[in-house]
């Protein structure tokens, strides 16, 4: 029993998208995750609460869909974590960054700073470097 090329193209073609929808489904869950630990609500809590965040990008401040492919930014290993996650509001956006360790039982934002796409050369300090023993 021959197949024909057209049955075959039609075969890869939706086995493509069925594998490509399963990765996008798969990464959009664990991004649902890291957004439902502690060490991120704390650091989303953190730029809602800064008055200067609230008055560059207005509110509500909303977390975007960030990469986990982007190691070198996303990265947590249960001690420590650090994340770049784009944010906006109604009046502009920009980048989230923020570093976090835990000590004890308890996540500890160490590190977190704004950067605003209208003010490229200027990076906003949520919260101060410091350092955790």
């Amino acid at each position: 029993m021959t197949i024909s090329t057209k049955t075959l193209v039609q075969i890869a073609g939706w086995s493509g998208l069925i594998v490509a929808s399963t990765g996008f489904y798969l990464q959009s869950r664990l991004v649902d995750q890291v957004r439902n630990y502690d060490y991120y609500k704390t650091a989303l809590k953190s730029l809602r609460m800064h008055p200067g965040a609230v008055y560059y990008l207005g509110e509500p401040i909303k977390d975007k869909r960030f990469k986990l492919s982007d190691t070198e930014n996303n990265f947590s290993d249960g001690k420590s974590a650090r994340f770049r996650i784009p944010v906006s509001g109604p009046k502009d956006k920009g980048t989230y960054y923020f570093w976090a360790k835990r000590k004890d039982d308890q996540w500890i934002i160490t590190k977190a700073e704004l950067n605003l796409s209208s003010k490229s050369d200027v990076s906003l300090v949520i919260v101060k470097d410091t350092q955790i023993k």
